[in-house]
């Protein structure tokens, strides 16, 4: 298979159909297929192909990708794309195709790492664990695979044998010490945790993860470095985008005619609605163009704020130049919809705009919470900020910080995400 990454010989002609796909051309699915007849097994067109086809509507638009699955089952990328996108379109056993390859090749090592990472991002984690245990009896004891088992035991509640698994391993493993911080935080042991937590950070001080799990052990234990990681009133505002009713609104419905799947993206934080496909920033929509020209000011006046963090916070390199955005999209949560606490990996400054409230919000909901702890933590502390939504307004937050949403009962909730570096 060609791909991303691999010039096929097609060209500009290839570049020009992806990016039409990418900025919401009318003509894309078009320039896609006419591109497809030269390069019928180029990975990168054959995905975004299956995109863009389901997203309009198309009668069996993943025919292609399943297609080439048959006679190459082992592309890995193909059998992730295919069951993420049978998810994001609502489609019945989403891994079925990649079982059925696994049935083929049932030593593929790919086949079988992409199965239990599909696993964990449906939230399968107790059967995640179960495949790892029988890769682990059937090739051997890996450390890799250990760390791994451990990984799914911990989110599925198996606390005790997560760290019986990580007891051991040795320490040059990527990884280990965020593992034996999360797994100490699940069963309260702070002590244990702050010190994996020392470790990794000693290594990688900028690691959005650890630095996450720092922010709730260092605020459970009173720690004086959670005030060092957080200064108050410093990193976390919520401020008007001063945008008129109209292009409120206008925005607004350019946005939601986006929403083009029918479930949320596997392994994503929301629960009872959709997010976009694609990165928002390349939209060739006006409204949508006006819009990014004045997140990137706010982001100028957020960075101009961090001129006061110690020289070894890892928001400090942002004081000295514009932060820019490394990935967006937008959430459409329905009635009764919410996001689970979680956090961003593609930057240092994450984000959420709103631009549809739902109207009569009762006293705590809808919030967008900041530091409560993900689910599999059960540290008995809530979050550390709570704002309430406003159309408009756009709050801005360290990616290291876990955030989430309350329920609400009725109405439609619309927002812009996204990170910056």
């Amino acid at each position: 298979m060609s791909g991303e990454g691999h010039p096929s010989k097609t060209g500009s002609s290839k570049e020009n159909a992806l990016s039409a796909y990418r900025r919401g051309d009318p003509n894309a699915l078009t320039l896609l297929e006419r591109v497809l007849r030269d390069s019928p097994n180029d990975g990168e067109l054959l995905v975004n192909y299956a995109a863009a086809a389901a997203a309009s509507g198309a009668t069996d638009p993943f025919s292609r990708i399943e297609s080439i699955l048959v006679q190459s089952p082992d592309w890995i990328d193909g059998q992730k794309a295919l069951a993420r996108l049978k998810t994001e379109f609502g489609l019945a056993k989403p891994l079925n195709t990649l079982e059925q390859a696994i049935e083929l090749l049932p030593d593929h090592p790919g086949l079988w790492i992409a199965y239990i990472g599909l696993l964990g991002a449906g939230d399968q984690h107790e059967m995640a664990a179960e495949k790892v245990a029988g890769l682990r009896k059937r090739i051997g004891d890996l450390p890799a695979l250990r760390l791994l088992e451990a990984r799914h035991s911990g989110f599925a509640g198996q606390c005790d044998h997560a760290q019986m698994l990580l007891e051991g391993l040795p320490e040059n493993i990527p990884e280990l010490h965020y593992e034996l911080a999360r797994n100490s935080l699940r069963l309260g042991r702070l002590d244990q945790a702050a010190e994996a937590l020392d470790a990794g950070l000693s290594k990688n001080p900028n690691d959005v993860g650890m630095l996450a799990l720092a922010e709730l052990c260092w605020r459970a234990t009173k720690s004086v470095s959670h005030r060092w990681l957080l200064p108050d009133d410093l990193l976390v505002v919520q401020v008007p985008l001063n945008l008129g009713e109209t292009q409120l609104d206008n925005l607004a419905l350019a946005i939601a005619a986006l929403h083009t799947t029918h479930s949320a993206p596997l392994g994503q934080s929301l629960v009872g609605g959709t997010q976009t496909r694609g990165d928002l920033r390349w939209r060739q929509e006006p409204e949508i163009v006006d819009l990014f020209a004045a997140l990137e000011g706010e982001l100028r006046t957020y960075a101009s704020r961090l001129h006061s963090l110690d020289e070894k916070h890892p928001l400090k390199p942002l004081a000295s130049r514009a932060p820019r955005i490394t990935a967006s999209w937008s959430i459409l949560l329905e009635s009764e919809g919410f996001h689970v606490s979680h956090l961003h990996n593609s930057g240092l400054i994450s984000s959420a705009l709103h631009l549809q409230v739902p109207k009569n919000l009762a006293d705590g909901e809808g919030m967008l919470e900041l530091g409560r702890p993900p689910s599999d933590i059960p540290l008995s502390i809530g979050p550390f900020a709570q704002f309430r939504p406003l159309p408009g307004h756009l709050v801005l937050f360290p990616s290291f910080v876990y955030h989430g949403t309350s329920k609400f009962h009725e109405g439609p909730r619309l927002t812009v995400a996204f990170d910056a570096a």
